[in-house]
């Protein structure tokens, strides 16, 4: 027993530092998040760190966050000028996240026995995919932005939202309900359509942007909903009127950081080069 005692006096002062090399080592989430009793909803599935940071709520700081890293309700993600990441939550929804943005989780829930969840995000600024999982009851999982929400139906979306909360959705598959500014009655977009909500909360829609699979990595196109150019894009089916919604001048393909220049695009339209 003296000497359990006194291997146990010598080793007591270290243990009180064990917690803090859990974390650094990435076993354990940040103190902050312990205090609040966060709740885990996903976790880095990007491999390759490229520096995305979260904080909690309430969190003083923000912290890095790597491959298969927790994410809590209620973190705030960000990215730098040139970082992104990629999350993925209890029943496998997966939500890209380009460079200079931010989102925060507000909740995902998820139950795998029956399917049935509902989450809510919060996208601030930048450019993100959200590809669905396996939740059975996706209508209950809201997505917002300050000046959109959207409901879901089985959905694989391209978002861009620019810093004056103007809001771009792409629906790559699958379907969306967007309302503008927190409006009632919102649109059914479809698949190979998008919609565009601007800071005055005008809604108009038109067919689903030209771009890549890495177009998320490339950030912000330069101008909201415009590929030509010029601010504005021709044929642009407005306030849920029945136009022809056709979509000329489309291919600008930039915005990438370093000013970037896009492609040609001329289809009826103007140049359709974006320098981002």
């Amino acid at each position: 027993m003296k000497t359990a005692d006194f291997c146990w006096r010598r080793m007591a002062p270290f243990a009180l530092f064990l917690p803090l090399l859990a974390v650094a080592a990435g076993s354990l989430p940040p103190a902050d998040a312990l205090a609040q009793g966060s709740r885990q909803i996903g976790q880095v599935i990007l491999p390759e760190y490229r520096g995305a940071v979260a904080r909690p709520e309430q969190g003083q700081n923000f912290h890095r966050i790597d491959f298969r890293d927790p994410v809590f309700a209620l973190d705030t993600v960000r990215t730098g000028s040139k970082a992104m990441t990629a999350l993925e939550f209890l029943d496998l929804t997966r939500i890209d996240i380009g460079p200079g943005a931010e989102v925060r989780l507000d909740d995902f829930v998820y139950d795998p026995g029956s399917g049935e969840g509902a989450g809510t995000v919060n996208f601030a600024v930048g450019a993100f995919r959200y590809v669905g999982g396996t939740m059975t009851t996706e209508e209950n999982v809201r997505l917002n932005t300050p000046t959109t929400t959207m409901v879901i139906r089985g959905t694989e979306l391209v978002i861009f939202v620019w810093p004056d909360g103007s809001t771009e959705v792409n629906v790559i598959s699958g379907a969306v309900e967007v309302s503008a500014c927190r409006s009632g009655g919102g649109q059914l977009l479809m698949s190979g359509m998008r919609g565009l909500v601007r800071a005055n909360c005008e809604m108009s829609r038109a067919p689903v942007r030209a771009m890549t699979d890495d177009v998320v990595a490339a950030g912000l196109p330069d101008a909201e909903g415009d590929e030509t150019g010029g601010g504005t894009e021709p044929g642009v089916d407005r306030d849920g009127g029945r136009g022809d919604g056709t979509s000329r001048g489309r291919g600008g393909q930039g915005g990438t950081e370093g000013g970037t220049e896009g492609g040609g695009g001329n289809q009826n339209g103007g140049g359709g080069n974006i320098k981002g």
